[in-house]
């Protein structure tokens, strides 16, 4: 290739279409990240600055000097290590109700052409479209008729019936994703359903069903409008609800001592995430193949 052809290239519309795309595509990203990034930092930079340096304007970017005396001093103030134990137990169970319920309901959808399959599908299509607000006063009701209000247990079945339809639509697709060979030729071994769904299937959809176990757990991490309603036992709040009653506590807000809890109630997502990463990224792409 000549100079003159190298040079002509570089200024090639379809060249410089690619380069713009390209272009337009990490700005998007860095903007994303800065969306996202930038309060979480506000937060932990404010939970590190001592009482003087909170309501100072401008506000300093950086705590100087930073301490842990917000931390310390919101720690006295509630069970929070019991409200920690609280949302880990009751986030843990909701996912592992869901799945266990979820996963051998979707590969029936997914797999066997049963009366009603099509139906039932679109049912659970449908529950997802239901406001979560419509259900509260007959899960309410329901709950209170089974003595499992102000319950660990009683939440967790809330949190798992709400989330069943959202478990059975994310591995729906993965199941259907699957190639049927591995289970035909199983079938022709004389190897029994049962274990085709425990032998074959289950790790095939391992990092669908990390994927989607991590999307519940967050999601129940973080919920607050059930567990405000079903707990009332102050012994048995979950972290967002005690983060809300925290500013109550004082009268007026301290900021350093609220974002102070703020991160600590994020740290077990980050911990999450950062263990199960790449399984959940892998999770995602093999939903998007569909």
């Amino acid at each position: 290739m000549s100079v003159t052809d190298r040079i002509s290239g570089l200024f090639d519309p379809d060249r410089e279409g690619v380069a713009w795309e390209r272009g337009l595509r990490y700005v998007a990203v860095v903007l994303a990240a800065l969306f996202v990034l930038v309060p979480l930092y506000w937060m932990v930079a404010t939970s590190l600055k001592g009482s003087s340096q909170i309501g100072v304007f401008p506000p300093a970017l950086v705590p100087s000097p930073a301490t842990i005396e917000p931390y310390l001093a919101a720690w006295q103030t509630g069970p929070w290590g019991q409200w920690f134990l609280n949302t880990m137990l009751i986030s843990g169970g909701s996912t592992v109700v869901a799945l266990a319920i979820s996963t051998p309901a979707a590969y029936a959808l997914a797999r066997f052409d049963f009366p009603g399959s099509n139906p039932v599908y679109l049912l659970f299509l449908g529950l997802l479209m239901i406001p979560a607000q419509i259900l509260l006063i007959p899960l309410y009701n329901l709950l209170a008729s089974l003595g499992l209000v102000d319950t660990r247990v009683g939440l967790i079945l809330v949190y798992s019936t709400f989330f069943l339809a959202f478990s059975v639509f994310l591995l729906h697709s993965f199941m259907t994703n699957l190639p049927e060979s591995l289970e035909e030729a199983a079938r022709i071994g004389g190897i029994p359903e049962w274990k085709i769904f425990i032998k074959v299937i289950l790790p095939l959809v391992k990092s669908g069903m990390v994927a989607t176990g991590m999307l519940i757990f967050v999601f129940t991490w973080n919920e607050f409008l059930f567990a405000l309603t079903f707990l009332q036992s102050e012994q048995l709040y979950t972290i967002s609800v005690g983060l809300q009653s925290f500013q109550g506590i004082h009268g007026a807000t301290v900021y350093n001592q609220l974002f102070a809890m703020s991160t600590l109630a994020t740290l077990p997502v980050v911990i999450l995430f950062a263990l199960f990463s790449d399984q959940f990224i892998e999770g995602i792409a093999g939903l998007e193949m569909e």
